[in-house]
C-alpha cells in the first residue's frame, strides 16, 4: 500500500450534500400527476439557476439544491419510479400543458436529462428520431453555456461531468448503429444534414477546454476540465490512442482536486490514462495508475451510496479492478488487497484470473472486452455518415485485443525469468539458455527497472506513489545472472509493525465486549 493517496475533498462525496427528499413520500399514480410533477421540477430547477450568488457560502448552498434536484428528485425518485419505463415529457410540451414559459438554459438542461432517461433506461432499440433530437439539444445546450460563460451558473460537478460523459455515449451509441447500416440502408441518410460526428464534437469540446485555469473553481471551470478529460475518451474511443494518451499526460497533480468532484470523472481518468499506458507497453506505469483509483475507490465508495450514480459507479470499479488483472499479467506485481477484492467481486474476476495467470488465451481476451473502454470506428464526418459504405464497427478494438494476445506470450516468457531465477542465486547464460533464451533476461530487467518520463502525469502525479519494483533484483556480471539480496525497506517495515500492533488492539477491543 501506498503511504499517500489521492487528492479529494471529503465535503465532495455525495452522503456529505445529500438529504431524504420529501419527494420520495409522495404517492404519484396518474399522468397527470406525474406531468405536474415534471413541471414542478423545473419550476425549482429554474428558480434555483436564478439564484443570484453574493458569497461563497451561498453559492455552496445553491449548488447542493441544483444536486438535490438533479440526482435525488430526477435520477434517483423520477427516473426509477414516475418513469422508469416511459419517456419524460420535454419541456416546451410541459410549457404548453402549464401555459408556462421558462428559461432556453432550465429547457435545454432538463431536455439533456429526459434525452439522456430515454436512450439508458426506456429505449431498448436504437430510435434515430431521439439521437437527431438529442444531437440538436446539445449543440443548443453547449452554445448556450458558451454565452453564460461570465456567469456562474450552479450546477453541481457530477451534473456537468454526466453531460458530457453522456454526450460521448450517445455518440458511441450513434456510431455503431451508422456503421452497422446495410449498404442498401445508407441511401435513406442523404435528407439528413444534421448528425453526430467526430469534428464537430471535438470543436465544440475543444471551446471549453482551452479555458482551463486551475486557479479557479466554478462552473466553466468544470466544463473546461472535464471536456478535456472527454475530449481525451473520445480520442480513445475513436482508436485515436496515441492522441489521448499525450492529452492525459499533461494532467497535472494539482488539478485532481477538479477532476475529484465528480467520481465518474475521477474513475474516467485513471481508468483511461491506465490503458494508455498498457497499449504503450509501460506496463508498471498501468498497473500503478489502476491500482491507485482501485484503492481511492474502494476506500471511499461507501460516501457514494446516496447518490443515484452509486451502482453504475461499482460497475466501472469492477471494470478497472478487472483491466488491472489484465495488467498484472505484463507487470506481475499486485497487492494482496488487490487480490482480496478480486475474490470479493460480484463477476467472480478471482476465478477468472486463476485461469489468467495460466496464459489462458480466451479469458484473458474475454475480461479484456469486458474492462477495456468502448473502442468503435466513429461517425468522422457529416459526409462520412451520409456515403461511407457498410464496415465492422468493431474492427479497432478486435485488432488492439489481438495486439495485446500476442504481447502477452512474450510477457509470459519474461515472467518465466523470475521463475527460473526463484530457484537460483545465481546461473551462467549457458545453463539459462537451455530453458529459455537469454534475451528476456535483459527485458525482464528492463521492464523492472523502468523510469518516469517528465511530462506533467508522471512527474507530478505517479512520482508521488512510485516505488522500486519488488519483484526479483537481478544483475549479469562476466556471463552470470545473479539474484541480489532482497533488501526490506525500514519504513515499510515499521508500517508493516504498526499495522499488525492496530489489528491486534482491534481485536483485543472486540474480544473485551464479549466477555
Amino acid at each position: 500500500m501506498y503511504e499517500q493517496e489521492l487528492p479529494s475533498n471529503l465535503d465532495d462525496f455525495p452522503n456529505y450534500n445529500l438529504k431524504q427528499s420529501a419527494e420520495s413520500d409522495k404517492i404519484i399514480v396518474d399522468d397527470d400527476q406525474k406531468k405536474k410533477a415534471a413541471y414542478q421540477f423545473m419550476q425549482s430547477l429554474e428558480k434555483n439557476l436564478r439564484t443570484k450568488i453574493s458569497s461563497p457560502q451561498q453559492r455552496v448552498q445553491t449548488i447542493a439544491v441544483s444536486l438535490e434536484l438533479y440526482d435525488t428528485i430526477f435520477n434517483k425518485i423520477y427516473c426509477n419510479t414516475l418513469y422508469k419505463e416511459t419517456l419524460f415529457p420535454l419541456a416546451e410540451s410541459l410549457e404548453e400543458a402549464f401555459n408556462d414559459e421558462f428559461d432556453s438554459i432550465t429547457k435545454l438542461l432538463f431536455n439533456e436529462s429526459c434525452y439522456r432517461h430515454a436512450f439508458q433506461s426506456v429505449q431498448q432499440q436504437f430510435n434515430l428520431q431521439t439521437s437527431i433530437e438529442s444531437w440538436q439539444n446539445y449543440q443548443l445546450l453547449f452554445a448556450a453555456l458558451q454565452q453564460k460563460q461570465n456567469i456562474d451558473l450552479p450546477l453541481p460537478p457530477s451534473w456537468i461531468w454526466d453531460i458530457l460523459d453522456e454526450y460521448v455515449y450517445q455518440f458511441y451509441v450513434s456510431s455503431r448503429w451508422r456503421k452497422s447500416l446495410k449498404n442498401d440502408e445508407i441511401s435513406q441518410l442523404k435528407n439528413i444534414q444534421d448528425f453526430w460526428n467526430l469534428e464537430e464534437i471535438l470543436k465544440t469540446l475543444e471551446a471549453f477546454y482551452t479555458q482551463r485555469n486551475s486557479s479557479v473553481q466554478n462552473t466553466l471551470q468544470y466544463l473546461a476540465f472535464y471536456s478535456y478529460l472527454a475530449t481525451a475518451k473520445l480520442h480513445v474511443m475513436s482508436g485515436n490512442f496515441q492522441v489521448a494518451y499525450t492529452m492525459l499526460s499533461q494532467i497535472q497533480h494539482s488539478e485532481l482536486i477538479i477532476y475529484s468532484k465528480s467520481g465518474g470523472a475521477y474513475q474516467s481518468l485513471f481508468s483511461y490514462a491506465g490503458f494508455c499506458f498498457l497499449l504503450n507497453k509501460e506496463y508498471k506505469k498501468a498497473n500503478l495508475t489502476l491500482t491507485l483509483i482501485v484503492n481511492y475507490f474502494n476506500k471511499y465508495k461507501q460516501l457514494y451510496s446516496k447518490s443515484y450514480q452509486y451502482d453504475s459507479l461499482i460497475k466501472q470499479h469492477e471494470k478497472i479492478l478487472a483491466l488491472l488483472a489484465v495488467t498484472s499479467l505484463y507487470y506481475p506485481e499486485i497487492e494482496d488487497n488487490i487480490i482480496t477484492l478480486l475474490k470479493e467481486s460480484r463477476n467472480k474476476l478471482f476465478e477468472k484470473y486463476e485461469k489468467m495467470l495460466k496464459y489462458d488465451q480466451q479469458i484473458i481476451g474475454e475480461v479484456f472486452l469486458q474492462s477495456c473502454p468502448k473502442i468503435i470506428n466513429t461517425i468522422k464526418n457529416l459526409k462520412e455518415f451520409q456515403n461511407e459504405q457498410e464496415i465492422n464497427p468493431n474492427e479497432i478494438i478486435i485488432d488492439v485485443k489481438d495486439k495485446l494476445l500476442k504481447e502477452v506470450l512474450e510477457a509470459k516468457k519474461i515472467n518465466d525469468v523470475e521463475q527460473v531465477l526463484s530457484l537460483y542465486n545465481q546461473i551462467t547464460f549457458q545453463h539459462f539458455n537451455k530453458l529459455l533464451p537469454d534475451k528476456y533476461v535483459q527485458l525482464y530487467i528492463e521492464r523492472n527497472n523502468v523510469t518516469l518520463n517528465e511530462n506533467s502525469f508522471e512527474s507530478t502525479i505517479l512520482s508521488k506513489f512510485w516505488q522500486k519494483s519488488k519483484l526479483l533484483d537481478i544483475e549479469v556480471k562476466n556471463n552470470t545472472i545473479y539474484v541480489k539480496e532482497i533488501s526490506v525497506n525500514q519504513r515499510d517495515f515499521i508500517n508493516q509493525l504498526a499495522q499488525m500492533n492496530a489489528n491486534l488492539e482491534k481485536n483485543i477491543q472486540e474480544l473485551s465486549k464479549n466477555l
